[in-house]
């Protein structure tokens, strides 16, 4: 049985619309419904269906205007320009004629209340894969119309039936680890014969899954989250689509994807964008290559295309109540693309939140040179991004546990990666993470030595950005070195399925460390919200000595000293050093151990621990 999201698109709001021609007939047209309320007047339709290039379109509601009609090379395609101007009614009517027929269409326009919330240093994001979460409604497990139609939960690339429900009914145990903010992996219809679980080779821009959901069930995920004082971020994918997206199965144009005479791969070389010395060919590979064989390359530089993407990014925004972005492959797509996508939503959200995955070891520069306001000089100033996805950091954390302390390594890339923040307009804005979806789980990193998994967890949580964790690190899941299937790292959350013999959801199916673990987590997050200095405070760093690493975060009332040490013998810290930013006070509490430090002259350190002290006078 089709859900009610498919329904909806595939009728398109057309009252009564019977085929009234064999030779011109409307299937569709995007986006469904539109809102009257917008700063943006400029609304671009796309009509769709049977030859609807022979249509001719007059608008019949006075005080709106139709500035353009655009046809395809495929006749199945007709783009319709208008101007809202300013009109402010529930509904618009347009005439459509061929073939000596007319037929009037009511397309509805809604009234807007923004609810979108802003991405805050105080948040804790927290990145669900949906199919491999919980099973929230069996029903949606098998959709027999679909390519990939059943489960097969044995199979680490096969669909397991998590969903979009499932999220919901796990919202209170988000909110109990101290989440405020939920990162989903992309929930769009990826109807591929093979490979679909992921999400990333999406075939509809405004469908749902119906293995997951609906429309309405995304929808009510915002409302949830929002009724929590929760936010919502939405794992967005511009620079390609699925092999079997609809316009894909019926070309609109040779210009809808990037062309080539053969597949041709990018070259996964984001610093194009920034070399000097760059070749014409390695730009063009970058940018227009495909992802993948399964993931055509859309072309960003057709105007109908980028306006098609951009109205249904905003469409979700204010369908769903969207409150930030991640931006899948940033740095693959058009830069200018981009940059009129950010421009376009900052229009309607001027503080919208969205941070870019820039996946690339040549530097931080060349992640902070796609983001808004950056130091790189010769970067187009006029990039809308708020933050990168800071692999950057990730990476030097990781060295910093498992690397020897060295004057160059371990500890001190920690210290050189923070070093480079001053590219950046805004780091503390910078999303964190110590694993993801693409990488290893973070206690396989850490080869399970779980005061190390304290020692990277306690660093995202005090040092600069916005901290996240990927579902399961707070239990300690892990996977096998080396791993053959990135299903190994998607592994589905034990207790999720009804099925499931153990419950991790709950405190009482947590070993004791899982336990630990779990309220390790909590109790930073409360730190974190609760004090000024991790959101609105500085950070200042001192050079790594020996096997020692220590920081601050401070405001004029408050400072919280770091002290990571990360060799196998315990140290007694000389503060001397560090009186600049500790003169005024004369004792402490740790929150890792939870006591008082009576004088903070020296400090012992254990082997291999983290310390969280609260200054106090």
């Amino acid at each position: 049985m089709l859900n009610k999201s498919i329904i909806s698109i595939a009728l398109v709001l057309v009252t009564s619309f019977c085929a009234f021609s064999q030779k011109s007939e409307i299937k569709r047209i995007d986006p469904q419904f539109w809102w009257h309320n917008l700063e943006t007047r400029e609304l671009q339709l796309m009509v769709y269906g049977l030859n609807t290039a022979k249509f001719e379109v007059k608008v019949k509601t006075p005080g709106v205007s139709l500035t353009e009609v655009q046809k395809l090379e495929n006749p199945n395609y007709l783009l319709v320009y208008l101007n809202l101007e300013e009109y402010h009614g529930n509904q618009l009517l347009l005439d459509f004629t061929a073939d000596g027929k007319t037929k009037t269409i009511t397309y509805k326009l809604e009234t807007l209340k923004k609810e979108t919330h802003q991405i805050e240093p105080s948040d804790l994001v927290y990145l669900v894969f949906p199919d491999r979460f919980s099973n929230g409604d069996p029903k949606n497990d098998a959709i027999k119309t679909m390519r990939e139609p059943n489960c097969y939960r044995d199979s680490l690339g096969g669909r397991h039936g998590g969903d979009l429900q499932g999220i919901i009914n796990k919202l209170d145990y988000m909110q109990d680890l101290g989440v405020s903010c939920v990162w989903v992996n992309p929930t769009l219809v990826n109807d591929q014969p093979a490979y679909s679980y992921h999400g990333y080779a999406l075939t509809d821009h405004y469908l749902t899954d119906p293995r997951l959901g609906s429309n309405e069930t995304y929808q009510k995920l915002g409302y949830e989250l929002h009724k929590r004082s929760m936010k919502l971020m939405m794992d967005l994918v511009p620079n390609h689509i699925g092999s079997k997206h609809w316009m894909m199965l019926d070309m609109p144009d040779k210009s809808f994807v990037n062309q080539w005479p053969e597949f041709t791969r990018t070259n996964y070389r984001a610093t194009i964008h920034m070399d000097p010395y760059a070749s014409e060919y390695d730009k063009k590979r970058m940018v227009d290559g495909w992802f993948d064989t399964q993931m055509p390359d859309v072309n960003e530089r057709t105007p109908w295309v980028a306006t098609y993407l951009i109205q249904s990014y905003l469409w979700w925004i204010n369908y769903a109540s969207i409150d930030a972005f991640r931006i899948d492959t940033y740095s693959y797509n058009d830069y200018e693309f981009m940059d009129k996508c950010m421009a376009y939503i900052h229009r309607e959200y001027p503080e919208f939140y969205a941070t870019g995955e820039i996946w690339e070891q040549a530097g931080v520069m060349n992640m902070a040179y796609f983001t808004r306001n950056n130091g790189y000089k010769k970067s187009p100033a006029s990039s809308h991004l708020t933050s990168a996805k800071d692999f950057h950091l990730f990476w030097s954390i990781m060295d910093g546990l498992n690397q020897k302390p060295e004057w160059d390594k371990g500890l001190a890339k920690i210290y050189y990666t923070l070093c480079h923040d001053g590219l950046y307009e805004n780091a503390n804005l910078n999303l964190t993470f110590v694993d993801n979806h693409d990488i290893n789980r973070f206690y396989t990193e850490v080869k399970g030595d779980f005061a190390k998994w304290k020692m990277g967890i306690g660093l995202i949580m005090t040092l600069r950005g916005v901290p996240s964790i990927y579902y399961g690190t707070e239990i300690l899941l892990t996977n096998p070195i080396p791993r053959t299937n990135d299903g190994q790292i998607r592994q589905d959350f034990p207790g999720g399925w009804p099925s499931d013999t153990v419950n991790k959801f709950t405190a009482a199916g947590r070993t004791e460390q899982e336990n630990l673990a779990f309220n390790y987590i909590k109790k930073l997050a409360r730190l974190r919200k609760d004090n000024d200095a991790f959101n609105q405070g500085k950070l200042m760093q001192f050079t790594p000595e020996g096997s020692t690493y220590v920081f601050f975060r401070y405001t004029n009332d408050e400072c919280f000293m770091v002290a990571v040490n990360r060799g196998n013998e315990k140290v007694k810290l000389d503060t001397k050093r560090m009186q600049e930013r500790m003169i005024k006070f004369t004792n402490g509490f740790d929150h890792v151990s939870e006591t008082k430090i009576n004088s903070l002259q020296s400090i012992e350190l254990e082997p291999n621990s983290i310390r969280i002290i609260e200054l106090m006078k």
